[in-house]
């Protein structure tokens, strides 16, 4: 699975009904390919978490350009590190997401600060934060409510205690990848503990929205520039010939940025 991939090669192949391998490769390359038509027809540059720096002109209320905003890193105006507001101390507040996708965009309100340029830098991205798990026989894997995992965003104990990412082996106090998307391996030792984990992931919409996308253009190789066929003059089959069928678009248009970048 290529980086920011909207689905994998196995479900893919799972809903063509492919068990063999002779087209792997090219299921894979179509994967990556409609994942990028797909960023393009949202108007979103990346769905998994990342790092955002955005400049705007000043104002009380400012729309991000970006979403889900998972935290503000920095805010400042004319260079000045303005801190997020308290009820008894002007700043910044951030409107926040609820965590079940696909949110909309978030807007950040300035007390007492209307002045520009407003320089702003954050997190976003879809991204499940501090999922409580346990480890039981070196192993554990997160639930994924809303989507397939994507991408590791952290581990830490229950108490905050963050554990080290290493390729392999992990000894106490560190974790490692499991062969299956979304399984973290242990050390023996660290069976039992509580542990919060941090994930990024694929909304389950995008990914169906994605495998559709992917079959259609699979199947569009065997009747290219067809728009219907006969079957023995006795029955009429009619393909649709857009680009994005009505199902994609209805998954898509929830997620889709409508305001200008």
């Amino acid at each position: 699975m290529a980086a920011n991939d909207l689905t994998t090669l196995s479900d893919v192949k799972a809903w063509l009904g492919r068990t063999d391998t002779n087209s792997d490769a090219l299921l894979a390359s179509l994967i990556t390919r409609a994942s990028r038509q797909i960023y393009s027809w949202l108007q979103r540059p990346l769905l998994l978490p990342h790092a955002v720096s955005e400049s705007r002109e000043g104002g009380r209320v400012l729309v991000l350009r970006e979403w889900p905003v998972l935290a503000i890193s920095s805010l400042t105006i004319d260079g000045i590190a303005i801190p997020q507001a308290s009820s008894s101390t002007s700043g910044w507040s951030l409107d926040a997401w609820n965590g079940v996708p696909p949110g909309r965009q978030q807007t950040v309100s300035l007390r007492d600060h209307a002045r520009s340029p407003v320089h702003i830098a954050y997190q976003s991205g879809y991204q499940i934060t501090a999922e409580p798990q346990i480890v039981g026989g070196g192993t554990a894997s997160v639930a994924a409510p809303f989507g397939a995992w994507a991408a590791d965003a952290g581990v830490a104990y229950e108490n905050g205690a963050r554990l080290t990412p290493v390729a392999a082996s992990p000894a106490i106090g560190q974790y490692a990848l499991g062969l299956i998307p979304g399984q973290y391996v242990f050390n023996a030792g660290d069976d039992g503990a509580a542990l919060l984990i941090s994930y990024g992931f694929v909304p389950s919409d995008l990914a169906d929205a994605c495998i559709e996308l992917v079959s259609e253009r699979y199947k569009y190789s065997q009747r290219i520039g067809e728009k219907t066929h006969s079957l023995g003059g006795n029955e009429t089959v009619s393909f649709d010939a857009t680009r994005l069928t009505p199902l994609i678009v209805s998954l898509l248009a929830p997620y889709r940025q409508v305001s200008p970048l």
